[in-house]
């Protein structure tokens, strides 16, 4: 950490603590500024082509998360009552986060209500307190701690958000207007203008119907956002400006022929949201998803001039490891998978929704409930799911990566002995390119017979971003029929022979019956030596083939330099 950087992280921390009422929550926010620190950015950032640059021009990567509560009606962040602020801080930070998104509301700015106790149990030294107060130290906590702030205005009225009739689908209403809106902003960046982590503005959240960018002047966010931003800006000249799409942000497309130009250069970041029930009728490949986000908000950082772009928003289930990864396509997994992969391939900045591990008053659930999408359990004290946990660490880093991502819904074979194909994607990452090795393998029931076999390319070459489609082909083995071949000549003279050796009458009838008994030896010991083409022929020479059931068939992409990807294709032979 340079001199200048911990000097000015030890003056945020002392000014902090002045405005603490309680000797002990200074101690705490001060036991943070221990924890080992990664090196801190040099501040002020600004971007470069796509992306977020400090001072010295070296990327930064914002690997967030959202923190809601302050902006709902119990006024301050979620997890108070569950544990103490300086842990909550510790545990995040000991995940990898290194920003936050963190909301807040008209409301709250200009009534500054004393917050419940109810929400403060684990905290009982801020019982009583403003809820501007409070928000100060939550912020102090996660700027001592080295987390990077970025304010959210998410609602003008203290609520759960969104819909196109809580009134808050602008970014004004009656009660509070477009001055309110950005005095309001003014108060906020003026607020926290001597703290250096607190990096940018996030001028609205989700403008939705009646919304639009351009167009009649009560409507158009896009004029707004460049006013409000300049409003901001003349303020904090150094703050980046987080400026969302319409359609509940996910709707950028007015960019292409309507960008947003501010003030001050190099201050602009565009948002986007994106979440997996906004798909109702669903996507079968990676390409599908790429092609459907693509002139909505993909196409920013996919075509010849990148802009920079943060998905400020995304989020999936918590209760099943579906949630993270599978082929089907009515899992959250199936979407998450796709999305999360895209943001790696083309290195977009990320916000997780959200770091919560209980609701907010006004939400379907209450105050105190699981939050369903949560990285954090119910107790705010580890991770709710450990797979979506480790899947939001490995978005964390930019170097060079790989993913699979397999066709949904899987494979079916009609019966066994016929073929079939799938297609995974490989997907480069952190500017890989070179050789990836292929492999695959089959797992099935227990017991089952004639498994299926699958084969890959050996190896794709990979450049650039493009993705390469690899075929995976799966062959089964069919049913054969009893088979019993004719006996050879030389077998029937000799049987004859042994006939007509053992003379006539009584005793020919014997030898009669001896010989029928060596011909029907021969059939069995040749049909059960020789008839079956399968591996599984002690069955009298018939076989049933591969057994009907699920499979599944198993890619792993190996490449120097990257971790191993990993695909999963359910196959089911009928």
């Amino acid at each position: 950490m340079a001199t200048e950087t911990l000097f000015q992280h030890v003056k945020t921390t002392t000014l902090c603590c002045k405005n603490l009422v309680r000797a002990a929550s200074c101690i705490a926010i001060l036991t943070l500024c221990a924890l080992p620190a990664s090196a801190a950015p040099a501040f002020p950032l600004h971007t470069q082509g796509q992306f977020i640059v400090d001072s010295n021009g070296t990327r930064v990567h914002l690997s967030a998360f959202n923190w809601y509560g302050a902006e709902g009606t119990d006024y301050v962040v979620e997890g108070l009552q569950a544990q103490p602020l300086a842990s909550i801080v510790s545990t995040i930070k000991g995940l990898g986060f290194n920003a936050v998104r963190l909301l807040w509301s008209n409301q709250m700015v200009e009534s500054n209500p004393v917050v419940g106790n109810y929400a403060l149990t684990a905290n009982p030294s801020l019982d009583g307190e403003n809820a501007l107060t409070i928000f100060d130290q939550v912020v102090a906590a996660l700027t001592s701690a080295g987390i990077m702030v970025i304010l959210d205005n998410h609602m003008s009225n203290a609520g759960w958000c969104c819909s196109t009739t809580d009134g808050n689908m602008l970014w004004y209403n009656t009660q509070y207007p477009e001055t309110s809106w950005i005095a309001d902003w003014q108060t906020m960046v003026t607020r926290y203008r001597s703290n250096p982590y607190v990096i940018g503005v996030d001028l609205r959240n989700e403008p939705r119907a009646p919304a639009t960018w351009g167009g009649s002047a009560t409507t158009d966010w896009h004029a707004a956002a460049e006013r409000g931003g300049n409003a901001v800006l003349a303020v904090n000249p150094s703050l980046l400006v987080f400026v969302e799409g319409v359609n509940y942000a996910g709707d950028l497309s007015g960019v292409a022929t309507l960008p947003v130009q501010l003030n001050v250069s190099n201050q602009l970041v565009y948002e986007a949201h994106d979440y997996g029930f906004w798909y109702s009728s669903g996507f079968t490949s990676y390409s599908n998803y790429v092609s459907t986000i693509t002139p909505k908000w993909g196409y920013l950082v996919t075509g010849a001039n990148p802009q920079p772009l943060w998905v400020g928003e995304f989020g999936t289930c918590n209760n099943a490891n579906t949630c993270v990864t599978s082929t089907n396509a009515t899992d959250g997994g199936y979407w998450f998978q796709a999305m999360t992969t895209f943001v790696e391939q083309y290195s977009i900045d990320t916000s997780y929704w959200a770091i919560n591990g209980t609701t907010e008053s006004g939400n379907a659930g209450g105050f105190n409930s699981i939050e369903g999408y949560g990285v954090l359990n119910i107790s705010w004290n580890g991770s709710a799911l450990n797979l979506l946990t480790s899947r939001l660490q490995s978005m964390m880093t930019t170097g060079p990566s790989l993913n699979l991502v397999a066709n949904s819904g899987g494979l079916n074979i009609a019966a066994p002995g016929a073929p079939g194909a799938a297609i995974v994607a490989i997907v480069p990452a952190g500017g890989f390119s070179g050789t990836v090795s292929l492999a695959c393998s089959v797992t099935g029931p227990a017991g089952a017979i004639d498994i299926p076999q699958c084969s890959v390319p050996s190896s794709e070459a990979v450049s650039g971003n493009a993705v390469v489609n690899a075929t995976v082909s799966i062959t089964t083995t069919a049913a054969s029929a009893e088979h019993y071949p004719a006996l050879r000549g030389g077998s029937l003279a000799a049987i004859a022979g042994v006939f007509l050796l053992l003379g006539s009458g009584r005793r020919r009838r014997r030898s009669f019956l001896l010989a029928l008994a060596l011909v029907a030896s021969s059939f069995a010991v040749t049909a059960c030596n020789g008839s079956s083409t399968s591996s599984n022929s002690g069955n009298g020479g018939s076989t049933s083939g591969t057994t009907t059931g699920p499979y599944t068939v198993v890619v792993t992409a190996t490449a120097s330099g990257t971790n191993p990807a990993t695909a999963q294709i359910p196959v089911t032979v009928q």
